[in-house]
């Protein structure tokens, strides 16, 4: 399980380390960042989306409060709390915009 929020692209600078981040491309929607001194994820650009994700846990002072849960179908864990929880991701980000019951 993981925590991500979304931005837009122009909200995110790095301003140290830029050589040392590699890419890893699973498939065209996708663009996974991470450092190749230590392993570390650092966030994931979606071009399709126009957004990227940062990992909640790169940004300690962040309050973070999710709104939905994607990709269910594949959790190990239940989930309570209420909010939607998507077979795979919302239409409007590409997926089929399914919802799974708690």
């Amino acid at each position: 399980m993981n925590a991500f929020s979304l931005w837009n692209p122009k909200s995110l600078t790095v301003t140290n380390g830029v050589a040392s981040i590699g890419t890893y491309n699973k498939t065209p929607i996708s663009y996974r960042k991470w450092c190749t001194k230590c392993g570390g994820h650092l966030f994931t650009e979606h071009p399709t989306m126009g957004l990227l994700d940062v990992y909640a846990a790169l940004l300690p002072h962040l309050k973070f409060d999710p709104s939905v849960h994607v990709h269910y179908q594949e959790s190990g864990l239940p989930i309570g709390g209420g909010k939607p929880k998507f077979k795979d991701m919302p239409k409007e980000m590409g997926g089929s915009g399914i919802n799974l019951p708690e």
